[in-house]
């Protein structure tokens, strides 16, 4: 074979693909395959031939991707607008889009214009028009329902389907109307007829009657009504038959559903449903050519299959939903009433109870039936976190009702333990029968794998070897244990939340007694006490979090299940010295004891994150419960500072603490000490806070002497008490003056530091300025005009000389504050003034920005002033419309809106030009 022809690769032997020069060669050197025949010569001009059309393909699929980008630039663009307008002023192209696309616009017109129209209807049915009669209104009102109803197939004919789901929207609420009038005109009696059934039977017609008229006409609101009319008949027909209660109702709601999922499981394995169930927005003769199209069957087939997915996820949620109320009625009968009390209490707390297994049951009936793996009752599965989901709520369901009837036997305070016991008992086994299912699967998987040579990934549906069939069907077996796992875990935690409350109290108990410790008397004796209850759910807590730790089965990490463990072990050591009465004192030195051990611990060895995590849950502890007294305050403040500066020094570097947090709390912890001093000796708030901000003001050179975070540490903290002083001195003008006087001048020499400059001279000012503020304020000054010109005239003087020096500066960076801080607070003042000099002044003001602006081109002054001058005008003539506007029946405004938003979706594209032309002359200012 010669040389490759110019714009071929490289000679390779088309067997082994080794490489060899340009030279003729007979045989491969690698291979030892004849090249030297008409056969080989062919095949080399054969592969020549390949390539070159590889190339070709490669330089038409990039022109293509550059095309289809250009087109999609310019989707929402008008179709005769030219290049400059569609890329916009200064070459913006597509990223100048504005945030809502006009397809959504022209939706939420017409919806608005729908609503509004169907209101007035309203309005004209019920109030106006009273001397028809109702008989003459439902007459009227079924002329107006026919034309909504028959306007939908001319209107999606013509390719106007969003003005046809808005006209279909407004006959079927019309519909619902006219059941109103009938039976307000007691037509056939039906005036006689109790309400709720008169309704069930009313939504049990419009429902199934909604649904087939979305379905002939192929529209989507049509068919949501339906659907969601169908959820109404079950609710209504269960108190029109006498059964009270929210366990009636919660039954109906499971029913309904249970009916409803079949049916929609079904709909979703037949192969054409789905298909028939897209709405396209062409005729119907591109409807037909749709379906007779491969590509667009398919993309019906998923948009369909999207509805009816929807579908299921709204009766699933329905029937949860009807679950959860049942719930809330066995909880309020388990957790709150009494077994033994007045006649009659413990009988009803008894029905309530069983009552709720009817809906309970149910649900977890049906969720059962949602879990079982493959097809069932003929219509196809689901998949396996579907299904683990379904499992989890089966299990949800009966530990609620078991934990009802369990919680009515126990006596009233143990009703938490009622639910988290069984839950804590179905924990253990659940987890162990998971951990040993999910070893068995991974075996099974490994196995599979090595025998076919797919990958272990059992989600793909590519995986058709038997292996792999089987190790995915044992996966598919842990969807009831994980779920099972998973609903017990989260009722254990619910349960344990709801003793939470009790343990918190007896937590924050010593909170209680601030106010006779720091009202300046002697502090009253108190009692001090947890619930046993409390304490015991709190220890089943724990016990369940050190089993899911050490079984690993759930989603949860170990290491954060021993975290968590760690966490709830500290309170619940901590309440031991409570629970046995021991002394206020004893129960704040453990604390603090163990405060200390757990920092010691962190400066002489590298902590684990076990005790970090007891370090930050039992110092805390500590401080909230020294601060029911004032020594033992101070005194636990002063400990936490001196444990906070060691743990921040490079001794404690080899720890997890980090010391730029530590160096925080010091700094919070000496301003907190200087506040309870400066309590305790006797002064007044304000001179604590003074003590505080002394604390915040020294914290500044501490950070300028040490380096990176935990200066940034420092500095913030500093800035935290600062924040506060000044907060709570605030009540207090005349000292609340002099402390931002005091700041303002501690941050100007915080701003002798080079990387602090700019940031501490602007918040200086600002400190000055507030305070100058306040001075004035004293001073008897309430209008805001001399509070905000001569901070809006120094800024307008720095835009301008920010903008001779920058001349493409924009013009809102220059005079946007300016204009905004002399117009805005004037603009408000003016609603709630109403004298006329004020609105003269700055309608004359706002006319002449707006006149510069308009000569200068500048888009700030031109819109900020135009707009102030706008709302001025509003004001003045505000008065007149309110007359105008009460002079006309109460629907006639509804009822104009709403056309007028509907001419307005119906010309939206015209609307669209002319904002994208006023848009452009607008960008062309600077």
């Amino acid at each position: 074979m010669t040389s490759s022809l110019p714009g071929s690769p490289p000679p390779v032997c088309p067997d082994c693909g080794a490489l060899f020069g340009t030279a003729r060669v007979d045989r491969c050197p690698h291979c030892r395959l004849p090249l030297d025949t008409a056969e080989a010569a062919t095949l080399w001009q054969v592969t020549s031939a390949l390539h070159a059309l590889d190339a070709q393909r490669l330089t038409l699929l990039r022109q293509r991707d550059g095309l289809l980008a250009g087109l999609r630039a310019r989707r929402d663009a008008p179709r005769s607008a030219p290049p400059s307008a569609r890329t916009g002023v200064g070459g913006k192209g597509a990223a100048g889009k504005g945030e809502v696309s006009g397809t959504s616009a022209q939706t939420a017109l017409l919806v608005l214009g729908g609503l509004l129209v169907t209101t007035a209807a309203l309005v004209f049915t019920v109030v106006s028009w009273g001397h028809l009669g109702i008989a003459g209104r439902a007459v009227v009102l079924a002329l107006l329902t026919g034309c909504a109803l028959a306007l939908p197939y001319p209107l999606r004919r013509r390719g106007l389907r969003a003005t046809a789901e808005t006209s279909a929207a407004i006959g079927l609420a019309l519909v619902l109307l006219d059941f109103l009038a009938a039976r307000s005109a007691g037509l056939a009696g039906l005036d006689r007829v109790d309400g709720l059934g008169y309704w069930a039977v009313a939504t049990a017609l419009a429902g199934p009657g909604a649904a087939a008229y979305g379905w002939a006409m192929r529209l989507r609101l049509p068919l949501a009504a339906g659907f969601l009319l169908g959820r109404l008949p079950a609710l209504l027909a269960v108190p029109a038959v006498g059964i009270s209660g929210p366990q009636g109702g919660a039954a109906a709601m499971v029913l309904t559903a249970a009916l409803d999922y079949p049916v929609l499981r079904m709909l979703a394995g037949h192969e054409g449903l789905p298909a028939r169930l897209d709405i396209p927005a062409e005729d119907g003769a591109s409807e037909d050519r749709a379906s007779e199209d491969g590509a667009s069957g398919d993309a019906a087939r998923g948009r369909g299959g999207l509805l009816l997915r929807s579908a299921e996820t709204f009766a699933a949620a329905w029937a949860v939903l009807g679950g959860a109320l049942a719930a809330i009625g066995s909880l309020q009968a388990g957790l709150r009433l009494p077994r033994t009390g007045p006649t009659g209490t413990g009988d009803a707390a008894a029905a309530v109870v069983g009552w709720a297994w009817l809906p309970l049951g149910g649900l977890a009936l049906l969720a059962l039936a949602v879990a079982l793996p493959g097809p069932v009752l003929g219509y196809p599965g689901l998949p396996y976190p579907a299904r683990r989901l379904a499992a989890g709520l089966a299990g949800g369901s009966l530990l609620l009702a078991a934990g009802g009837t369990v919680g009515h036997l126990l006596a009233p305070g143990w009703g938490a333990l009622a639910y988290g016991a069984p839950a804590a008992l179905l924990l253990a086994p659940a987890g162990i029968l998971l951990r040993r299912a999910m070893a068995v699967t991974s075996a099974m998987t490994a196995q599979a794998g090595a025998e076919t040579g797919v990958g272990t990934d059992l989600e793909t549906e590519a995986a058709e070897a038997p292996g792999v069939s089987e190790a995915a069907d044992a996966r598919a077996g842990l969807a009831v244990p994980a779920g099972l796992f998973a609903a017990a875990a989260l009722v254990l935690l619910v349960s344990s939340v709801t003793s939470l409350g009790e343990l918190a109290r007896a937590l924050a108990e010593p909170l209680g007694q601030l106010p006779a410790a720091w009202s300046g008397g002697p502090a009253p004796a108190w009692g001090w006490h947890v619930a046993p209850a409390a304490v015991s759910s709190l220890w089943l807590l724990v016990v369940a979090l050190a089993v899911a730790a050490v079984l690993d089965v759930g989603p949860v990490p170990a290491a954060s299940l021993r975290a968590a463990t760690a966490l709830a072990v500290v309170p619940a050591v901590a309440l031991l010295p409570v629970a046995f009465g021991l002394p206020y004192g004893v129960a704040v030195v453990a604390a603090g004891a163990l405060a200390v051990v757990a920092a010691g611990s962190a400066v002489l060895r590298p902590v684990r994150r076990v005790t970090l995590i007891g370090l930050t849950a039992a110092a805390p502890l500590a401080l909230l419960w020294a601060s029911a007294d004032r020594t033992a305050t101070i005194v636990a403040l002063a400990v936490a500072a001196v444990l906070a500066i060691v743990l921040s020094t490079p001794a404690a570097a080899g720890s997890e603490v980090r010391p730029a947090v530590a160096a925080a709390c010091a700094v919070l912890a000496l301003g907190a000490e200087a506040a309870a001093v400066g309590s305790t000796t006797g002064l007044a708030l304000p001179d604590t806070m003074l003590g505080v901000l002394a604390v915040a003001i020294g914290s500044a050179p501490v950070a300028a002497r040490v380096e990176g975070g935990t200066s940034r540490a420092v500095e913030l903290s500093g800035y935290v008490l600062a924040a506060v002083a000044l907060g709570l001195t605030a009540p207090y003008p005349g000292r609340f003056a002099f402390a931002l006087t005091v700041a303002g001048v501690a941050a100007l020499g915080v701003a002798l530091r080079p990387d602090r400059r700019r940031a501490a001279a602007v918040t200086s000012t600002a400190l000055l300025t507030v305070a100058s503020w306040v001075r004035l304020a004293l001073s008897g000054v309430h209008t805001p005009e001399p509070y905000t010109v001569s901070v809006a005239a120094a800024a307008l003087v720095l835009g301008r000389l920010h903008r001779r020096r920058y001349p493409d500066a924009n013009s809102w960076t220059c005079h946007g504050p300016g204009l905004a801080l002399g117009l805005l607070p004037s603009l408000v003042a003016m609603w709630a003034d109403g004298f006329w000099l004020r609105p003269l002044l700055l309608g004359s003001v706002a006319l002449a920005v707006t006149v510069l602006g308009g000569r200068q081109g500048l888009q700030c002054p031109l819109l900020l002033g135009g707009g102030v001058l706008v709302l001025v005008g509003l004001h003045e003539l505000a008065p007149v419309v309110v007359q105008a506007l009460g002079l006309l029946p109460r629907w006639v405004p509804l009822a104009g809106a709403g056309l007028l938003l509907l001419a307005l979706g119906a010309t939206y594209e015209q609307r669209l030009r002319d904002a994208r032309r006023l848009r452009d002359s607008l960008l062309r200012l600077h």
